[in-house]
């Protein structure tokens, strides 16, 4: 009788404990839906002429020239040299219209310059889609424009540090101040001219290095790149941030609910 009993408290404890672990999880996870993500370059492997895309979306991309994969903040990055070094994703042509988006990535590099990140489109007023550095004197921050507009942040990016960065365009908005630039999950100043913006997403496949106008190369080691199509929140920016894109994204068994169950019933 007291194998029963104890066997029945036993279950009852633990249904508690792991029914308030799991409700703890959900309220505090940052949830990131797979089906946002347009692309995403972890850059862990070692070697090739190739990124692969981690979404579901096949959308690797193409070294141009050479960049070199060496280690990064989470596995390995690239390291560009500034002089011709690219990624094409070829058949992407990134987002257009006014439709939301965030681009996000971690940046490392002691050279203050127009370092050009991720862009696409043609150099039309309002149409093309540029995050680079803005240079500020030895410093460069972290900007997205579109030609006649600009909105760049205050923290120097150009350190020598890793620094993760996020440029969030949310639902609804019309024009590049509208934009939210996170540095290191930090919300940035708002400093620039506005102008409305209607992205072109037919003129330019996505590239990644390569300047626009007279702009420069990047610069430094690049990693964890990726753009999605929704406007993540800070707590999904941290998340990403902190964990790294891979975990971020995956769907961990343990801890959730259906193997949490899979336990209880055990007992």
């Amino acid at each position: 009788m007291k194998t029963v009993y104890g066997s029945k408290f036993t279950l009852i404890w633990l249904s508690s404990i792991i029914l308030g672990l799991v409700c703890t999880g959900i309220s505090d996870a940052a949830i990131i839906d797979k089906d946002t993500l347009e692309l995403a370059f972890l850059f862990d492997q070692n070697s090739g002429k190739t990124v692969k895309d981690s979404s579901e979306n096949g959308r690797d991309g193409t070294i141009i020239s050479g960049p070199k994969f060496v280690k990064g903040k989470f596995g390995n990055a690239l390291e560009y040299d500034g002089k011709d070094d690219n990624i094409i994703v070829e058949g992407y042509f990134g987002i257009g219209g006014t439709e939301p988006r965030t681009t996000v990535f971690w940046f490392k590099s002691k050279d203050a310059r127009e370092h050009s990140w991720v862009k696409w489109g043609p150099n039309v007023t309002g149409q093309k889609y540029y995050v680079r550095a803005h240079l500020a004197g030895a410093e460069c921050y972290l900007r997205v424009e579109v030609a006649g507009g600009q909105n760049y942040g205050g923290d120097d990016v150009c350190d020598g540090e890793w620094h993760h960065c996020a440029v969030v365009f949310p639902k609804g908005s019309k024009s590049v101040q509208d934009h939210n630039l996170y540095v290191d999950g930090k919300l940035q100043i708002k400093q620039g001219g506005d102008q409305a913006m209607d992205t072109d997403n037919k003129a330019q496949e996505v590239n990644m290095g390569d300047f626009l106008a007279h702009h420069a190369f990047m610069f430094g080691l690049f990693d964890e790149v990726a753009i999605f199509n929704v406007e993540l929140t800070p707590k999904q920016i941290d998340a990403i941030m902190t964990d790294g894109l891979a975990a971020a994204l995956a769907i961990e068994p343990q801890g959730k609910l259906a193997t949490s169950w899979a336990i209880i019933k055990a007992y």
